[in-house]
């Protein structure tokens, strides 16, 4: 198992880098940082949906199944919003046969975007829509808690940028469920983050 992880991780990081270098390039080229998050934000959707649709997965690695095919159900499972460069770079894989390390690719790309931009994506549950006034105080208190990181040779010191991936459940307890990467934090059972359930009441 650990040996597999290991090669599965060899073959996709030639992949993530090309990916990471063709959205630096658009970043520092075109001086539009909006092109190089377009990107993160594709790759991000994508890993929701590969996790969230197993079946998906399974078509992508069947041997069986044409490129051609491959590329049409990615098409059709990709947002309208998904950038050009994205699409290009799917494509890619599946004519390298290398769409089924998708997953790792995506997420290898993913951490090394969010090194670089020092963007970090937080997915919050609650029991009710946020209003904007009130992610604007989460995403306040959130780089709080997570602190400043320290970057480049010059010892930089810089709050992170935070992206807020927003879900309602309404069976959920406890008002608030924040996951941070692999951590998830329940607001109803922490004592200082009870506080921000609190804070969180402000007027849109």
């Amino acid at each position: 198992m650990m040996t597999n992880t290991i090669i599965n991780a060899k073959i996709a990081s030639p992949y993530s880098e090309a990916l990471f270098q063709l959205g630096l390039g658009l970043y520092l080229k075109e001086n539009n940082p909006n092109l190089f998050f377009q990107i993160i934000f594709d790759i991000q959707d994508l890993l929701t949906l590969l996790r969230a649709t197993p079946v998906l997965q399974e078509y992508l690695v069947n041997p069986l199944i044409s490129s051609k095919n491959k590329k049409v159900i990615l098409e059709k499972c990709l947002r309208e919003e998904t950038s050009l460069h994205t699409k290009n770079f799917l494509n890619l894989l599946v004519d390298q046969k290398r769409i089924e390390f998708v997953e790792i690719i995506a997420q290898t790309f993913m951490d090394k975007a969010y090194e670089f931009v020092c963007l970090k994506f937080v997915e919050i549950c609650s029991t009710y829509e946020l209003s904007k006034a009130q992610q604007k105080a989460l995403i306040r208190k959130l780089r709080v808690i997570l602190g400043p990181e320290v970057t480049g040779p010059d010892v930089d010191v810089q709050y992170p940028n935070i992206a807020l991936s927003l879900r309602v459940d309404k069976d959920l307890l406890g008002g608030f469920v924040i996951k941070i990467g692999s951590k998830i934090i329940d607001l109803s059972l922490k004592g200082e983050l009870q506080e921000l359930s609190k804070q969180l009441n402000v007027t849109a």
